[in-house]
């Protein structure tokens, strides 16, 4: 049994006709009569009678029409979703980020469709996920794009988009926030709210105090970063988290850090042995052509970060 022998099985059911279905099909009506014997041989049943100039269906025929039915307009389901998806002007672009990213991601979806018209596409943005989920999505084909830090593995290329500066947050009732920098030995022994091992954050923030010979009190730890802006908040203690890209949360107040901190860099990635469907590819392809379109959105949304 094949697809060909259901597409004339129904269409000989729903004309009543070999002449007029094999019309219908550009077929020869040897080749449909051949391809009937077939299916009906190798079912052992007859599905057609003869009634004048038409055919009938038999009561077999009668029993199998309805699922023939249901399984092509399934599977001519499939073919025109599987079709959108991969139209580049109408299909789905899914990618993730990193929580901190998440005000930048409606910029950048609104530039590129006000940038390329491509009002159709569907872009899907994950913006829960850790550095280690993100690299997992992206490495398990699960999403096709990624915006984070680098995923150090050969399978994965990428495409620079600028640095994410690192400050210092503290609740506004803290001694620091009445000035807008800070160094980081001000605070040897205070408490810290800190990101978990699951985020690559925290092994940055373990070799700055290393450098930097201090030694945080560390009373709360998450991957959240909207956990560590209530604790603070809260005035449970200080963190180093990246530039909020919303403003100081409430009840804070971001402070420069005058040492000599390295920023993140941030990048574009995709999974090249993964296929990439091409409205994937033009999102991605924008993003190379435009640049370093983290840093530009820094600088038009947070003219001033640098000096805070």
């Amino acid at each position: 049994m094949n697809l060909r022998q259901l597409y004339y099985f129904k269409a000989i059911a729903e004309l009543e006709h070999y002449t007029r279905a094999a019309e219908k099909l550009y077929v020869s009506q040897s080749s449909l009569s051949h391809a009937i014997q077939e299916l009906e041989d190798e079912l052992n049943v007859e599905f057609f009678v003869k009634r004048g100039r038409n055919v009938e269906l038999t009561k077999y025929g009668q029993l199998f029409l309805p699922y023939v039915q249901k399984t092509l307009e399934t599977l001519e389901t499939g073919i025109a979703t599987l079709s959108d998806y991969i139209n580049p002007n109408t299909g789905t672009v899914t990618m993730a980020g990193l929580p901190s990213l998440a005000q930048f991601a409606p910029d950048i979806i609104v530039r590129y469709v006000s940038e390329t018209n491509r009002v159709d596409v569907r872009l899907q943005f994950n913006q829960g996920a850790t550095y280690f989920h993100l690299s997992k999505l992206l490495l398990d084909g699960d999403v096709d794009l990624v915006f984070s830090s680098a995923i150090d593995d050969p399978r994965i290329s990428s495409t620079y988009i600028g640095e994410h500066p690192l400050a210092l947050l503290v609740p506004m009732s803290h001694r620091l926030a009445q000035q807008d920098s800070a160094d980081l030995r001000e605070l040897d022994g205070e408490n810290f709210i800190s990101f978990d091992n699951s985020c690559q954050l925290r092994g940055t923030t373990d070799n700055i105090f290393q450098a930097l010979n201090i030694h945080p009190n560390i009373t709360a730890e998450t991957e959240q970063d909207a956990i560590i802006n209530g604790l603070v908040a809260s005035n449970h203690g200080v963190a180093i988290i990246p530039y909020p890209l919303g403003g100081a949360p409430y009840n804070t107040k971001i402070i420069h850090i005058t040492n000599n901190i390295p920023p993140r860099n941030l990048y574009l990635m995709w999974n090249k042995e993964q296929y990439l469907p091409p409205a994937a590819e033009y999102f991605r392809d924008f993003i190379i052509r435009s640049g370093e379109v983290f840093t530009q959105f820094m600088e038009k949304k947070h003219p001033d970060y640098k000096r805070i």
